[in-house]
């Protein structure tokens, strides 16, 4: 493995991973739960229909993979609820969008394994995160408070860049800012498309995290972090 010079990861579900994956309405409950202002809605279900509804009121409005931030819909959800007064509306934008990013970090967490592999291979390869969000700032927050962003050279995510992954803007950036010829990366992360087969186009080489088994003919995967260390350590 001495020919590579980076390896790009994935963030969420590869190094950092949540306690309760979100389902349903879980994203909507974040930030509605405990935000102080539950009292403008009857009750939750209302809520998470006007939650539902800026989201797909703002995603008709954007191109494939083209990304936005989430406080968006905060703020298009509020504008829409009749019973809050123009006055306060970016006081109770700001409180759902300060709960949902409490509640989110609050079920984020970081293994031992991964976290001892990450520093083992960063003193043998460059590192950087490729990762999609849509958090201004929150891939940098949860890396850097559970002590490993300074182990990354750089960091790109979606919010920044405008565009998710698959598309193919977010990895160019990201190639350019390693600096090395594309076939001098290595890609990991837990997204078939996004993390194997769409870096594997762009010319990277590509691991996939996976964790579930799918068993995937023809993959070069792994299960763990312990598995990658002995694919590019050993």
């Amino acid at each position: 493995m001495n020919k590579y010079k980076y390896i790009f990861f994935d963030c969420m579900e590869t190094i950092v991973d949540l306690y309760e994956l979100p389902k349903g309405n879980d994203y909507a409950l974040w930030a509605f739960k405990g935000s102080g202002v539950e009292h403008y809605w009857n009750d939750f279900i209302e809520f998470a229909k006007y939650y539902e509804t800026s989201k797909i009121e703002i995603g008709v409005t954007l191109e494939m993979d083209e990304e936005y931030e989430l406080i968006r819909r905060f703020e298009l959800l509020v504008d829409k609820s009749k019973s809050i007064g123009l006055n306060i509306k970016t006081e109770v934008v700001t409180k759902l969008y300060e709960n949902y990013w409490r509640t989110y970090k609050s079920k984020c967490y970081i293994s031992p394994e991964v976290r001892e592999v990450i520093i083992q291979l960063s003193k043998r390869y460059k590192l950087a995160i490729v990762s999609n969000f849509m958090v201004k700032d929150g891939i940098e927050e949860l890396l850097f408070s559970n002590g490993i962003g300074e182990l990354f050279d750089f960091i790109i995510t979606s919010i920044n860049v405008g565009w998710r992954k698959p598309h193919s803007r977010i990895y160019e950036i990201s190639m350019q800012s390693a600096g090395c010829n594309n076939s001098e990366i290595i890609f990991v992360g837990d997204d078939y498309e996004n993390d194997y087969l769409t870096p594997q186009r762009m010319g990277m080489k590509s691991i996939f995290l996976d964790k579930y088994d799918s068993q995937r003919a023809g993959t070069e995967r792994v299960s763990s972090f312990n598995e990658l260390k002995t694919a590019l350590l050993i």
